[in-house]
């Protein structure tokens, strides 16, 4: 389920979804639902806001039903269809984490918006909040290769 299209003027600094910080320590119903957020977040109506290049005019978004689908088959390919660019005579190309987050950080700007069912809202996520989600993710495909 993907849709493209410009979207408005919002910097990458306005994109800040940071995780719940503990304040004290948390009881075991209080740990269950941070858990369940998590979750939760995964599983959300996400939207991925990307400008690839300096002009606004750059700007386009495409929308998901997980974060799991919007940073494998958004950003990860974003970045697959770049190297596939860059290296056009390559039979495979292959790439580790870290040309994976220097391609993030190079991007003028990459952002989500991850639906929050509780609010009925969608919260704004920024750039370490995506490299965290794609280490995670990476790390459980890993995981269940091995």
């Amino acid at each position: 389920m993907l849709a493209t299209g410009k979207y408005g003027n919002q910097s990458s600094a306005a994109f800040d979804c940071p995780p719940p910080q503990p304040t004290k320590a948390k009881t075991k119903s209080q740990n269950f639902y941070l858990q369940l957020y998590a979750f939760a977040s995964w599983e959300s109506h996400t939207i991925l806001l990307v400008q690839p290049g300096r002009r606004p005019e750059t700007r386009t978004y495409s929308d998901y039903d997980s974060v799991t689908e919007c940073m494998e088959a958004g950003v990860c390919k974003i970045f697959e269809e770049h190297l596939k660019r860059s290296h056009p005579n390559s039979p495979s190309i292959t790439y580790d984490i870290s040309q994976l987050f220097d391609f993030i950080d190079q991007l003028p700007d990459l952002s989500c918006l991850v639906y929050q069912k509780s609010t009925n809202t969608y919260a704004p996520c920024n750039k370490e909040w995506i490299k965290e989600k794609i280490y995670i993710m990476l790390r459980k495909q890993a995981g269940k290769s091995a």
